[in-house]
């Protein structure tokens, strides 16, 4: 790749890509820790346990890819050149090539498995977390499986053809070198394209039968189905396609010799950071307990930071009293003959009614 060629010439489109992969960054760490901890200490996402277990390694999987891609790809872009040193400019491409099949292989167990509760809820109640990790870890292993090979085909053949690409302002190896086997760019290409096809194909049909079934079930039993899991669900796998789809296009296309300019590349490259950020809001939208959570916490933070106690005095304030008429006090019986004048009262006068009876 060139600079010249390749390179950012436009200001506005620099500042553009840097505020979008910051923005990027902050709801990631900020959106994906809130999932964790909502779902692990709290247990605020009331849907069922393996589902919310593969909601757990999807949001892991999208602090990865930001710790990892988005943010050393934003400081290329504020810097216009690789800045964080040859180490993570290997770990960078690896990241991205081994979490893109992760989250669609999370996806592809989040259907099914919502397909399954669906259609057998009684069979599937006893359903454990530990299933749900079990599930979600095979997605992981699946993907190092498929990656192996490949990268231990970078590590003995082109590791030293590491560069930065101006085209997408990240790292890349030069797989058309001369010394990189046949076989490596075979298996590239056949399992990337067995394993897209399938993958997505398996996502699209149940999504489908997850629908179906879902529409059938609500009209004849409308108090058995909760449809906010559904939603979740459907919803997640929309944004996937959104954000995945067209790098795969330019991906498939660019091997038959297909050009694309440096701005195209780059904007569908920064299209994928959509599905790091998005699972939090889809969260927020569909599920109501989570959303309960969300208000919660952040009413307890604002009265944290003193921006409620205006309301928390008014809700404390006592209600005004309203005044009661005086109580009646009885009279008093007198208990001696001096109490029986009321209008005598001095010790003068007593003195001189005792010298009257001593006469």
């Amino acid at each position: 790749d060139n600079k010249t060629l390749y390179g950012i010439k436009d200001d506005a489109e620099r500042s553009l890509l840097i505020l979008w992969n910051f923005t990027v960054i902050m709801l990631s760490l900020i959106g994906d820790s809130i999932i964790l901890i909502a779902t692990i200490k709290y247990k605020a996402i009331k849907l069922h346990k393996v589902i919310i277990t593969v909601m757990q390694h999807m949001a892991v999987c999208d602090l990865i890819q930001t710790v990892f891609k988005v943010f050393p790809i934003t400081f290329a872009f504020i810097a216009d050149r690789w800045v964080m040193g040859e180490l993570m400019c290997h770990v960078q491409y690896n990241i991205s090539w081994f979490c893109s099949p992760v989250t669609v292989f999370l996806t592809t167990a989040m259907t099914t498995l919502k397909l399954i509760l669906v259609k057998y809820p009684l069979r599937t109640c006893a359903w454990s977390t530990r299933l749900g990790h079990r599930i979600s870890s095979a997605a992981w292993v699946l993907a190092l499986g498929w990656y192996a090979p490949m990268l231990a085909g970078i590590m003995f053949y082109i590791r030293d053809t590491i560069h930065f690409s101006y085209q997408s302002y990240s790292c890349n190896y030069d797989l058309r070198s001369p010394v990189l086997p046949a076989w490596y760019t075979r298996y590239f290409l056949i399992s990337t394209a067995v394993l897209s096809l399938v993958s997505y194909t398996i996502i699209a049909v149940t999504s489908l039968l997850l629908l179906i079934v879902a529409r059938r079930i609500a009209s004849h039993h409308r108090e058995t189905l909760r449809w906010e899991g559904v939603i979740t669900v459907l919803l997640t796998v929309g944004v996937l396609f959104i954000s995945l789809l067209p790098y795969g296009v330019v991906a498939v296309t660019s091997t038959f010799g297909v050009q694309y300019t440096g701005t195209t590349r780059r904007a569908i490259g920064q299209l994928t950071n959509l599905n790091i950020v998005a699972n939090f809001f889809v969260y927020s939208i569909t599920v109501q307990s989570f959303r309960r959570f969300l208000r919660k916490k952040m009413s307890y933070l604002l009265f944290s930071m003193g921006l409620g106690t205006e309301k928390r005095q008014i809700h404390h304030q006592r209600p005004h009293q309203i005044p009661q008429p005086p109580k009646r006090q009885r009279p008093k019986q007198a208990s001696s003959p001096v109490e029986e004048y009321p209008e005598v009262h001095s010790d003068d006068t007593i003195n001189s009614v005792i010298e009257l009876q001593q006469l």
